[in-house]
């Protein structure tokens, strides 16, 4: 279906910009489900692909990644994950955001065109059934975990749901067996309540749209941000008073000790910041895990860092010990950024499976049910209407 871009394809590109404003802006289009939060957005995705081909569901990927994007700066619905990833590289997140999502709608749109391409209603019924075999998997296999948590709960296994889920060909078998089910029963319905090849292939994009949009997202937050540095958690706030550190307060607001002198500050085993000379011995940095620092203040310009001015508000380097010389009285804001496994806090102790079904994949269930239901009725809703033109191997 070759991609017409008119007055009515414009119109139709504003008002699904307008739903996805109105799902990110709002509570509508995002539920909060753990870390992650079940979208509504990728409807949008599957309908400007299923109407205006790969074009149009890339140009509303794009739109749903920069709506995304601004989420994580609490622009309509906050995203926690987003917020978090932000404050590791806005570069990232915006990566993360907006080109898994561009990726989706592109993907999605190559799949509809691929489908109309299908002359035989037997062989999209195999594929239509395929897509609800897979969908009874991720049902099964995310029940069987949500009622098999030990007494503490927290998305622990019990050892007797862990030693299932561990089993290799015994847990094959059994989702072979599932997927034959949820396979027969969608061929059944399709042949019985006789599914139009239209039908179909909206359902199977809406489907597409959801599942590519956890697999390029997940993967993206795996590939970008799996051993990072942060800062977010050790951010301080020192206040020079006289030419002396006069008080130094953590990301939580509770002081951290100095020297006696005031002209010495010591982070653990991470950094030492001195104004002058000090009379105190300064501890080993030997052990410090920082692999980068940013002190910043509107007073910092003109400071001196190890003999050298600062000719900014921002300064970053990686010395352990810093001599700031000169320092106004003000306060200051120093990040001590720290190599840490981001995927491994998110997890908080559970196995990959386990963090995979119960927090990404209940989610990602819900949206491929969701967004494979409403992109059916909505899309075979506009063909019906000829709003859109059927691609000529679609018509019955």
């Amino acid at each position: 279906m070759k991609e017409k871009f008119n007055v009515r394809s414009l119109v139709l590109l504003g008002l699904l910009t307008a739903v996805v404003a109105l799902f990110s802006l709002t509570p509508i289009g995002s539920i909060p489900i753990g870390p992650l939060s079940i979208t509504l957005n990728i409807i949008p995705i599957a309908i400007a692909a299923i109407a205006l081909g790969p074009t149009g569901g890339l140009i509303m990927g794009i739109v749903f990644g920069l709506f995304s994007f601004m989420q994580c700066f609490g622009i309509g619905v906050l995203s926690g994950m987003g917020a978090m990833t932000l404050e590791i590289s806005p570069t990232l997140t915006f990566i993360q955001r907006v080109v898994s999502r561009a990726l989706d709608g592109l993907l999605v749109g190559l799949i509809f065109a691929g489908l109309s391409k299908i002359k035989s209603k037997k062989a999209l019924s195999v594929i239509t059934g395929s897509v609800a075999g897979a969908v009874l998997i991720g049902l099964f296999l995310s029940v069987m975990l949500l009622i098999c948590y030990d007494e503490d709960g927290k998305y622990k296994m019990s050892a007797g749901m862990y030693k299932f889920m561990t089993s290799g060909l015994p847990l094959a078998a059994v989702l072979i067996a599932v997927f034959a089910v949820g396979f027969a029963l969608a061929y059944w319905f399709i042949n019985k309540k006789n599914l139009s090849k239209v039908q179909q292939s909206c359902a199977v994009s809406g489907f597409s749209a959801a599942i590519l949009n956890t697999i390029f997202f997940m993967s993206a937050l795996v590939l970008l941000f799996n051993h990072t540095a942060t800062g977010m958690d050790n951010k301080y706030t020192i206040t020079v008073t006289n030419g002396v550190i006069s008080e130094v307060k953590d990301n939580a607001g509770k002081d951290v000790g100095f020297s006696a002198d005031g002209k010495a500050l010591a982070l653990g085993e991470d950094f030492v910041l001195t104004l002058g000379s000090t009379d105190e011995a300064l501890p080993s940095t030997a052990g410090s895990e920082a692999v980068k620092f940013t002190l910043s203040s509107g007073k910092l310009k003109g400071a001196v860092f190890n003999g050298k001015e600062i000719k900014s508000s921002t300064f970053k380097f990686k010395d352990t010990h810093a001599d700031l010389s000169g320092l106004s009285d003000g306060k200051y804001t120093l990040k001590v950024y720290k190599k840490f496994n981001y995927i491994d806090r998110l997890r908080a102790g559970k196995s990959i499976l386990l963090f995979l079904i119960t927090s990404v994949g209940i989610n990602a269930l819900f949206e491929m049910v969701i967004s494979t239901i409403f992109t059916t009725l909505i899309g075979t809703a506009l063909f019906k209407a000829k709003l859109i033109k059927t691609p000529e191997n679609l018509k019955e």
